[in-house]
């Protein structure tokens, strides 16, 4: 191993120690529904319940797959351990993945590892999501056909079949990127004609295999989340409400330098004057632009993080690979330039490296409370598992691993899923007044008129929680455990009285 390699090695172990110091700082904080969802669902599929048909998602099947089994694996006995473990099982995906990165681009590969690795967390890259487990199989896919059509470099039989498992997890894990896939293989199509049959035909094969490995069904899966997805979410959901909204996506990366003042915006700008300044030397690069652009398909600020920026993910990695790979086209002095002005940006206090957290902490504020609300659950419904619960605010975790199954087929309740004949009649015929059979507990009071008539709320510490138990169950409920739910200062509205 020569001293190129030797430091490229040390430079890429010190920014992966960075990151997972991050990570486990981090490995509690920021609560969201979509990472809730998919670690409540997958518990669900564990217990028997089929995806998308016992349980409505429209999410692609990948994050519960992986879920499922990662929890068979670990067996987290509480919701913290659950989180947690997620967590750092995503930071073992990523650093798999950089490793093949570094591997395959080298010096590219680097320059692209130093800067995501630590920018990902403002996007929520640390979650168990679907923009988290596409990101590192696009930036493959994309630098080989790159270096294929700009340097030359031949793809072989073996690294096309791998090509090809990296689309099926850029497939099955993210529906949004399918129009950047689909623009990336015709590329290579172009190019590499006959040999793309190997490639489509290792596609199909593995999908066929998916299907009979999870169980699930084909059918359901294009019903739930290509059909729906694109008849009810999409137009529901839309951001484009005019022609200045699609103006923005179309040239989103310039408004980077019309917000100077967000860390995120800095960076992006960084990246794509890197690309503007090599597409003078190398015009062809401009080619690239329409992948940047079909990348990002939301109407967002560069400025945007966490919860409004996450679906920039996929996006800001593809940005960053671009960035590394167009480096190579300009003069030494440029790329000196640019490397002083990345690390202005990474001295910034805001950096992610900079940040102090307690993880304790972080579980108290974010998730003690599912958790609480979950140990009730699982202490009221232990003698018969076949109680329902619908859970109607976006605090999915609250029935993970409990006794109960979902109310209805859906464990999210988001409004446009209404529009679906299916799951409204479900809804209606679940949460009428007069249902002789409602649910045996109620999270979230959307139903007033049912909860009003035949439930009462769990009380802690004093106050009302959004958990109702129905009239009749609350009266079973034994000394014993009651005197269970006092340890986590649940009480009924009889203690007061």
């Amino acid at each position: 191993m020569n001293k190129k390699n030797i430091l490229i090695l040390l430079l890429f172990s010190l920014v992966m120690l960075v990151s997972f110091r991050i990570s486990q700082t981090r490995s509690l904080s920021m609560h969201f529904v979509d990472e809730e969802d998919h670690m409540t669902i997958a518990g669900l599929t564990n217990r028997g319940l089929k995806l998308y048909e016992d349980i409505q998602s429209n999410h692609q099947p990948i994050v519960y797959f992986s879920s499922a089994k990662l929890q068979q694996l670990l067996d987290p006995p509480n919701i913290f351990m659950l989180v947690r473990r997620h967590r750092q099982a995503m930071f073992a995906y990523g650093l798999i993945w950089s490793a093949i990165i570094l591997w395959r681009f080298k010096a590219i590969g680097l320059i692209f590892i130093i800067f995501f690795e630590w920018l990902k967390y403002y996007l929520f890259g640390n979650l168990w999501l679907m923009e988290s487990f596409a990101v590192y199989p696009a930036v493959y896919l994309f630098g080989a056909m790159l270096q294929n059509w700009f340097d030359k470099i031949k793809i072989k039989t073996a690294e096309l079949i791998w090509l090809s498992f990296c689309s099926f997890g850029i497939i099955f894990s993210l529906v949004p990127l399918w129009p950047w896939l689909a623009l990336t293989w015709l590329v290579l199509w172009i190019r590499i004609k006959k040999k793309i049959l190997a490639a489509g035909l290792t596609l199909i094969i593995l999908t066929g295999l998916f299907f009979i490995v999870t169980g699930y069904s084909p059918v359901n899966w294009f019903i739930r989340v290509i059909y729906n997805n694109f008849v009810y979410a999409v137009p529901d959901l839309s951001p484009f409400h005019g022609p200045l909204d699609y103006l923005k996506m179309i040239f989103f990366p310039f408004l980077a330098y019309f917000a100077p003042g967000a860390l995120q915006a800095q960076f992006i700008a960084l990246f794509f004057t890197g690309y503007l300044v090599s597409c003078w030397f190398k015009p062809k690069l401009l080619l690239i632009y329409p992948f940047l652009l079909l990348a990002n398909n939301r109407v967002l600020s560069p400025s945007a993080v966490y919860y409004q920026g996450f679906h920039l993910l996929p996006w800001l990695g593809l940005m960053i690979f671009t960035f590394a790979f167009s480096l190579k086209f300009l003069p030494k002095y440029f790329i000196l330039g640019f490397s002083l002005w990345g690390l202005v940006l990474f001295a910034n206090r805001a950096m992610p490296y900079f940040w102090q957290t307690d993880p304790n902490y972080e579980y108290y504020v974010n998730y003690s409370m599912f958790d609480d609300l979950n140990f009730s659950l699982k202490t009221i419904g232990q003698k018969d598992k076949g109680m329902r619960a619908a859970v109607l605010t976006n605090e999915v975790l609250v029935q993970w691993q409990t006794p109960t199954v979902p109310a209805t087929k859906q464990v999210v309740y988001y409004p446009w899923e209404r529009k679906i004949p299916e799951l409204r009649e479900d809804y209606q015929q679940t949460f009428k007044i007069d249902s002789p059979n409602p649910p045996e507990f109620i999270y979230g009071a959307m139903e007033q008129e049912l909860v009003k008539a035949k439930y009462q709320p769990l009380y802690r510490e004093g106050k009302e929680t959004e958990l109702f138990v129905r009239n009749d169950l609350i009266e079973k409920i034994t000394p014993e455990q009651w005197e269970i739910l006092a340890s986590r200062r649940f009480f009924s509205e009889n203690y007061f009285k």
